[in-house]
């Protein structure tokens, strides 16, 4: 999703816009309609040394100025040396030390309780025994990457989970758990552009809904130098995003991203942190952007729809109505990946995704459960990451 609203702003921008990976799929993550060509790539999780081999060729084939990683692939590149070959002068990534610091969960904790930011009470596990005699519930168990942290309301749960962890041997090798408890308030987000530690752009909002399908731009400082301070800690370069939860005592901070995540609402507001990542990666040093106005409103109509769903048939209906009528969390507010008005092809998908969620809204989302999106960075890929490239195979001599 945020690829897609990134290749909308880029067009906006007069960009013309290529993607490398997969393609197609549910409506609001389908090509953007300004994307001019998709290149297909190999599957990042299961081989992120090929996915990069394979990027680095169609770079060079093609010429492209200006890469744009999202997720887990900014950590292949920058494990590989910063962005070399094809992609020198084309690619904002961190160093590689910088980004072993936050990537992962129990890295990015022990990171920010080292600068002094704040989070919720949390305890790092190493063993299952230790994890089946944690606090008592509620708890988020937190594994380095892969699989989304489940909330544990039941100490049955907890007991099931460590069971399911030993067998999975995420203790073995040294590994590592998180458990968090959880913190009360609104979901918050920073995201920012970083030229060597030194900010370039920077942008706060809060999520309106649980599933942060409508969010509300932020002008709240502290948000800003939190973000901040951690970037200028590590010597960031390229974009960092934080999650947190903003309290009644202030934010307290559950997660670190290496990455640039939905940046519409930043545009909205008047911060370009698009084309603060294509300066950066460019090498062009860009100062400074000014802190855009507060208060600014997005939304992603398709995946308030889905939200709503889980609620059942009345739900929708409600969603639907506010959203033709622009009530409720539409109310001067932006949609974010795609609109009718301007891609008359989403029509029938929006059609379709309105009818099928009216008629059988449990039979939907349980069908779409079925078949969850597979994660780009799990266990075995971060392994192969840390572990470095796999030496190049030469040709065979030919017999003489």
């Amino acid at each position: 999703m945020t690829s897609r609203q990134v290749a909308l702003l880029l067009g906006h921008a007069g960009h013309e816009v290529e993607v490398f990976g997969a393609v197609g799929g549910p409506a609001q993550v389908r090509p953007a309609p300004n994307v001019a060509r998709a290149h297909p790539a190999p599957a990042f999780a299961a081989d992120p040394w090929g996915w990069l081999d394979a990027l680095e060729t169609t770079v060079r084939t093609e010429g492209h100025d200006v890469v744009v990683p999202f997720g887990a692939h900014a950590a292949v590149v920058s494990r590989s040396g910063e962005g070399t070959g094809a992609l020198k002068g084309r690619i904002a990534v961190p160093r590689y030390p910088a980004l072993e610091r936050v990537l992962d969960k129990v890295s990015a904790a022990a990171t920010l309780t080292e600068i002094g930011l704040p989070q919720p009470e949390a305890l790092v596990v190493r063993s299952a025994e230790a994890l089946r005699q944690a606090a008592d519930p509620p708890l988020y168990v937190k594994r380095p990457v892969g699989a989304p942290a489940p909330r544990i309301r039941l100490r049955e749960e907890l007991l099931r989970l460590a069971d399911e962890l030993d067998a999975e041997g995420a203790f073995a090798d040294r590994g590592r758990v998180l458990l968090q408890h959880p913190a009360q308030g609104p979901m918050v987000t920073a995201q920012s552009v970083f030229d060597n530690g030194r900010l370039v752009a920077v942008h706060a909002y809060r999520h309106l809904t649980p599933g942060g399908t409508a969010k509300q731009g932020l002008a709240l400082p502290l948000l800003n130098e939190h973000i901040t301070l951690l970037g200028a800690h590590i010597g960031w370069h390229g974009a960092l995003s934080m999650d947190g939860i903003l309290t009644a005592d202030g934010p307290v901070w559950i997660g670190v991203d290496p990455y640039l995540t939905d940046p519409t609402n930043a545009a909205r507001s008047g911060v370009d942190l698009v084309g603060a990542l294509l300066a950066v990666a460019r090498g062009e040093a860009p100062a400074a952007q000014k802190p855009g106005e507060p208060d600014a409103h997005t939304h992603q109509f398709a995946g308030a729809l889905r939200e709503a769903a889980v609620s059942g048939r009345l739900a929708v209906l409600r969603e639907l109505w506010n959203a033709t009528f622009r009530r409720g969390a539409y109310h001067h507010s932006t949609e974010e990946l795609l609109s009718p008005l301007t891609e008359p092809r989403a029509i029938p998908a929006f059609l379709a995704l309105c009818s099928t969620l009216l008629a059988a809204p449990a039979w939907s989302l349980a069908r779409a459960r079925r078949t969850p999106p597979a994660p780009t960075l799990t266990a075995g890929t971060w392994h192969q990451i840390r572990a470095g490239a796999p030496p190049k195979s030469l040709p065979t001599p030919s017999a003489t």
